[in-house]
């Protein structure tokens, strides 16, 4: 956030006194309608926070892509366990949609809401929305999936790190022809999981096939297309990477429908480590992902922001994860 902006840039700019722009701003009918209306268009252009109120709100919005994800239901499980009944929390879901993800935070009032919790949606690629909320008094706080060029808190997963795991995991087991399911090619969580993928290919003097990469929205639909166009290629890939355990859940139920035998004939792995991943047949390889520890700091920041104390805009928290490996990958290569 740059300077405060005060009434009396507010004054200088409309050429009044400062008095007739408090007195408009608190409501005082002395003020004319249309000088009040004026006043106050201008105190929004220049982004003047009108503090009296914004102390009185007592909503934090959390807005998140998915609501039905188990990494998310935990972060904000764990956010809700620091706040407690200091704050309400209201949750938002953008349904990875950049569109809605505006609407919802332009219809965000300070006079209500006292901070902002958001993972951007996948084809975000424009945050200004989220530079308007925070100058009208609404700091902001990122995780996940985020805009690294916003100068705002941030809490990440170690991409990077965990799509290295998973593809080296699968070229140590012996696997070589290795395809990979990503979401959206702008996101950058899916760069840095792409980056890492064919850095492990590099690596291991392993040629990029063009052919095992496939973007997609990854909708049950969609992904239902993705695996069939990955199994029915001249070169069959032997290993899946995935991003949700949804998808590598039908991975599951359509290489039985081929009669492809998991992980003898292809290995299934994927990004998420749910709760369900032990229990399906085959078990699910996965990335455990510290949900617990990255909500608490969250929710720390964010109880530390809503109450006034000091806070570094520049934090930057970065969690390493763990690979669960299970029977899907597990092979006698």
């Amino acid at each position: 956030m740059g300077r405060k902006i005060t009434i009396y840039d507010i004054a200088d700019e409309l050429k009044i006194s400062p008095s007739t722009v408090s007195r408009a701003l608190a409501g005082n009918t002395l003020v004319n309608i249309q000088t009040r209306k004026k006043i106050i268009a201008t105190a929004e252009k220049l982004g003047y926070i009108n503090y009296k109120v914004n102390s009185n709100a007592n909503i934090i919005a959390v807005i998140v892509p998915e609501i039905n994800n188990y990494f998310y239901t935990e972060v904000i499980s764990s956010i809700q366990s620091v706040i407690k009944d200091n704050f309400l929390i209201s949750i938002f879901c953008t349904f990875n949609s950049s569109s809605i993800e505006k609407e919802i935070v332009a219809k965000l009032d300070p006079a209500y809401v006292k901070c902002v919790i958001i993972s951007q949606s996948t084809d975000s690629i424009d945050s200004t929305h989220l530079t308007d909320i925070d100058q009208k008094g609404v700091p902001v706080i990122l995780f996940n999936r985020v805009d690294y060029s916003l100068k705002r808190p941030k809490f990440l997963i170690d991409n990077y790190m965990d799509s290295y795991m998973i593809t080296n995991h699968l070229v140590s087991s012996g696997y070589r022809r290795i395809a990979f399911a990503a979401k959206h090619y702008n996101c950058p969580i899916y760069k840095e999981r792409i980056q890492a993928y064919k850095d492990v290919l590099i690596d291991n003097n392993i040629d990029f096939n063009p052919d095992y990469l496939i973007y997609s929205e990854l909708t049950v639909e969609d992904t239902y297309d993705v695996i069939n166009r990955f199994i029915n290629l001249n070169l069959r890939p032997d290993a899946l990477i995935l991003p949700s355990f949804t998808s590598t859940l039908q991975a599951l139920s359509i290489a039985k429908l081929n009669n492809i035998s998991i992980p003898q004939d292809m290995a299934v792995v994927s990004f998420d480590e749910d709760p369900e991943s032990k229990y399906s047949n085959p078990s699910i390889t996965g990335v455990e992902r510290p949900c617990m520890e990255i909500g608490t700091k969250i929710g720390e920041l964010a109880l530390k922001i809503c109450t006034g104390q000091k806070y570094n805009v520049d934090t930057t928290m970065i969690f390493s994860s763990n690979l669960i490996i299970r029977g899907s990958s597990l092979s006698n290569h």
